[in-house]
């Protein structure tokens, strides 16, 4: 067809010219392809420093697990883990707060530390009622509820740096064979960091109740123990660290109304320590390169289709027999 349209030359140039595009072509065409799958894999430098997480307090709960929340049915302990599990909801919804679970008896242990990891709460939570720590009450134990120490745990593991912004929960029927006020050094540990430690008494404060365990009640040379809800030392740890003291005893624990009226009206912490400086997004960049690439692939056949085009018309009028004028 070519050889139709004129001589040597003309072929040359019209073969030549129509290399340079398919090249030009292709290598925009590659380019823009290529471009474009990186920027479909997200391409990220450069952090952000300035990220901002949502306000809210740490709130340290410090569960009672000897074994006189075992007594009545349903049990102390039952009742106080189905109200937790409600608390983790309650904050999970609002957002912000940081939880930790200390739970205690003989001796405190954290089974959850800080986190805005709601699941990871109630996992641990779930995980009491499946196996309870088997180290809380050691043989050289003084008393099995060491509430004192429980607390002293919980402000340890609050952050100095949020002062002001945290709360410690303590759920408990306070009842302490040794009673030695030991409660006490956990109270100042909390008033020297002016943390206030809110109270929730748990249990029958009338009547005395068994203590259940397998093949029976626990006794003690040869005498059934009985326990009930002491509330005078629960009442003093909320007055002198400035939290409120609420008596649930045999009813639901109100944790969800506690947390609304008192924690959350006091003020927040504004920035967050588990948020981490994020990349930044590149992938525009990419994206925005592939099109010009491909734009100019596009553009690149059009033009050069047209200027051949033109050329083999050129060729083939010259290659034409002069028409005879009469």
């Amino acid at each position: 067809m070519l050889a139709q349209f004129g001589g040597t030359g003309i072929r040359s140039a019209v073969l030549a010219a129509d290399g340079k595009v398919r090249w030009v072509r292709g290598l925009c065409y590659a380019l823009g392809l290529g471009l474009l799958g990186l920027a479909c894999a997200g391409p990220q430098w450069g952090r952000d420093w300035n990220q901002a997480g949502a306000p809210g307090r740490d709130v340290v709960v410090v569960l009672d697990l000897s074994r006189s929340m075992l007594a009545e049915q349903p049990s102390r302990l039952e009742r106080a883990t189905r109200a937790l599990a409600d608390l983790s909801d309650a904050l999970e919804q609002r957002g912000g707060h940081r939880l930790a679970l200390v739970v205690f008896a003989g001796r405190p242990r954290v089974v959850c530390p800080l986190t805005h990891d709601y699941d990871h709460f109630r996992d641990a939570l779930q995980g009491l009622a499946i196996e309870p720590p088997p180290d809380l009450t050691p043989p050289n134990a003084i008393s099995g509820t060491r509430i004192g120490l429980a607390l002293r745990e919980a402000v340890g593991i609050l952050e100095p740096g949020f002062q002001g912004f945290q709360d410690i929960v303590l759920i408990s029927d306070g009842d302490d064979p040794e009673k030695d006020n030991e409660w006490q050094a956990g109270v100042r540990a909390a008033r020297d960091r002016d943390i206030p430690v809110h109270v929730v008494g748990v249990g029958d404060p009338d009547t005395a109740n068994p203590i259940p365990q397998p093949g029976g009640s626990l006794a003690f040379e040869g005498e059934v123990v009985t326990t009930k809800l002491e509330e005078g030392p629960l009442r003093d740890i909320a007055r002198l660290t400035g939290g409120v003291y609420v008596p649930a005893r045999t009813k639901a624990l109100p944790l969800g109304k506690l947390f609304r009226e008192q924690m959350e009206q006091r003020a927040v912490r504004e920035s967050d320590p588990d948020v981490l400086p994020l990349l930044h997004q590149r992938a525009s960049w990419f994206l925005l390169a592939a099109l010009l690439f491909l734009t100019g692939e596009i553009l690149a056949g059009g033009g050069w289709r047209f200027r051949l085009r033109a050329r083999r018309n050129a060729a083939a009028e010259e290659a034409a027999p002069a028409e005879v004028v009469s």
